[in-house]
């Protein structure tokens, strides 16, 4: 599982403590649940050295009715926003690295009769991979007036 999916899985877990799914929702599923499924992402350029990947995630949120789940999700929703976007990023045992998701946008809307979603979108930066070269060592330079 991508690492930053883990921290904001965490990190809404905290907020509204319930089942969670991350394979397939099976069909008696408790209520309140959440789903978290794979992000898709698509990339561009950013620097010479980096490349950008932006991440879209859709968490739905089951609860008994829509307007419970459209409350929750936008309680979710504030408490990212209160603080300034930013979700703490975990190491695999729920330690925090001191490193943060920024998210770049958040938006929830009621999906359907007792499902809302919280849709995040953040971006990621990676480093290409660069040729390894053998330095040069012992150059001499030969110089003189002709």
């Amino acid at each position: 599982m991508n690492p930053e999916v883990a921290s904001i899985m965490s990190y809404f877990y905290k907020l509204f403590p319930c089942k969670v799914y991350t394979k397939e929702v099976p069909e008696n599923f408790a209520v309140p649940s959440m789903y978290f499924p794979e992000p898709f992402s698509f990339d561009s350029n950013d620097t010479t050295s980096t490349f950008k990947k932006t991440y879209n995630l859709s968490v739905k949120l089951f609860h008994k009715d829509s307007q419970k789940a459209s409350d929750e999700a936008e309680r979710i929703a504030d408490a990212i926003r209160t603080k300034r976007n930013l979700i703490p990023l975990l190491k695999p045992d729920g330690a925090e690295t001191g490193d943060y998701i920024r998210i770049s946008r958040i938006e929830t809307r009621i999906a359907d009769s007792g499902v809302a979603i919280i849709q995040l979108t953040w971006d990621s930066r990676y480093y290409y991979e660069k040729e390894q070269y053998t330095p040069l060592q012992d150059v001499g330079v030969d110089s003189g007036v002709k």
